[in-house]
């Protein structure tokens, strides 16, 4: 039995991946506290391990990256000392510990890949499928039907759908750099399920993913891309697409009806649909984001009382003593650690995406990666990035500082070994056939 042991690479990026619903739902099932109770426990040993490497690894940091790793750290432990202080406990709240320890996945991923480029994309991309289908069938088969959508009842978190986008881009990039019918059914596929789902905010991300992504293959991808090839291709999508939505939308016309909201929601956003939600929502804490702008409120916003109320009932979205939940990273971040943590986030952030573009030339898995993570900006509006989004930036961070000389040799010494092991197996299948035919 043949064995790849380059799948050993892809655990610390499963470490975090691992943390979305997707996968753990398929151990908990629709049970929302065993989820929750599984989670805490997964972030509290992931966040752990993570610090852990990362400060074991700190002399391979870059400079800039050593000094964004330090400010953290230091603000980190002043958290601690503060808590310890106030409360008489070094981790009060973890709620609140949280928003700054998710910050070392990006380090934990990053220390890890640098210069240690030998993960293979597709079975970061074979996995997200197989948890994606999966969680599908097992989970929220009700979600696969004319009414789920009509009735917008999405079945799979957003989480879910934005790391969905990750496998479009593969499949997308393995078309336009290799060709073959395999990749572009498969990149279709994945795009008909972002629609299916409607999430507007994926449907927005998608928009300006597909912008820098066609930038940096017409301006940075290391080898030329004929962009023309997809001309037939898409026209014959289009005839196949006209053909069939006409057949669909005569059997269910609700169907134009309920795009045609989607899409009103997504130009009126802070009036109507999840968008005006959100936007009250903003707006009943912007007063204390506003006195509290430079370090947040750290415990006390913990301790405040739920400021959004629901004007039906006239009572609290959220229960009190739990922390408050919000539907954007912006604005969660800001609340509870400040403008000073935000900045440590997109330093990061900006720092990956400059060096990206900045470089002279980009790979495929480098295109891929670094197209993603400019959509953080985006959905960071409407959601709370996602676990497996600060593992992906920190892989982006490993990239985007790998020196090209280096990326070449790595890459010509896989391409050997892969050489070596099937002239290895044609011989030995050579040296078979001799025997038989003796």
């Amino acid at each position: 039995m043949k064995i790849n042991y380059s799948v050993i690479f892809t655990i610390p990026l499963l470490m975090v991946m691992f943390l979305d619903p997707m996968y753990l739902e398929l151990i908990s099932g629709d049970n929302e506290n065993t989820l929750g109770a599984i989670l805490n426990v997964l972030v509290k040993l992931n966040t752990g391990v993570a610090f852990l490497y990362s400060v074991y690894r700190f002399k391979t940091m870059s400079p800039f990256m050593r000094f964004v790793f330090v400010l953290v750290t230091i603000y980190l432990f002043g958290m601690i000392l503060e808590s310890y202080y106030k409360y008489s406990s070094f981790l009060i709240y973890p709620h609140v510990f949280q928003r700054l320890l998710l910050f070392y996945f990006v380090f934990f991923i990053y220390t890890f890949y640098k210069n240690n480029d030998y993960l293979q994309l597709r079975h970061i991309i074979n996995i997200i499928l197989i948890g994606f289908v999966l969680n599908i069938v097992l989970i929220h088969p009700e979600a696969l039907s004319i009414a789920s959508f009509t009735n917008h009842e999405r079945g799979v978190n957003a989480s879910t759908m934005y790391m969905i986008v990750i496998p479009f881009l593969y499949f997308a990039s393995k078309y336009l750099f290799e060709g073959g019918a395999y990749n572009l059914m498969m990149s279709f596929l994945v795009v008909f399920a972002i629609i299916f789902f409607q999430h507007r905010t994926i449907w927005v991300c998608m928009t300006g993913i597909m912008a820098v992504y066609v930038y940096l293959v017409k301006f940075k991808a290391s080898k030329p891309v004929n962009f023309g090839k997809l001309i037939p291709i898409a026209f014959v999508m289009v005839v196949l697409g006209i053909v069939s939505s006409a057949f669909l939308f005569s059997t269910h016309p609700e169907i134009i009806t309920k795009i045609q909201e989607n899409f009103s929601d997504i130009e009126n956003a802070s009036e109507q649909g999840t968008g005006g939600w959100r936007y009250n929502q903003f707006l009943s804490y912007l007063p204390f984001i506003q006195d509290n702008f430079l370090m947040g409120m750290r415990f006390e916003g913990f301790e405040l009382p739920i400021q959004f109320y629901r004007d039906d009932i006239d009572a609290p979205v959220f229960e009190d003593g739990n922390g408050h939940h919000f539907h954007s990273f912006y604005v969660d971040v800001l609340f509870y650690i400040g403008f000073v943590g935000m900045a440590m986030f997109m330093m990061m952030q900006i720092y990956a995406v400059k060096k990206g573009f900045t470089r002279k030339s980009l790979d495929e898995k480098q295109i891929v990666i670094l197209a993603f993570i400019t959509s953080g900006f985006v959905y960071g509006i409407s959601y709370i990035l996602p676990f497996f989004f600060y593992a992906f930036l920190g892989l982006a961070l490993a990239y985007m500082e790998q020196q090209p000389e280096t990326h070449s040799f790595i890459l010509e010494s896989a391409r050997r070994r892969k050489k070596k092991l099937q002239s290895l197996r044609s011989t030995k299948t050579s040296s078979n056939h001799t025997v038989t035919s003796y």
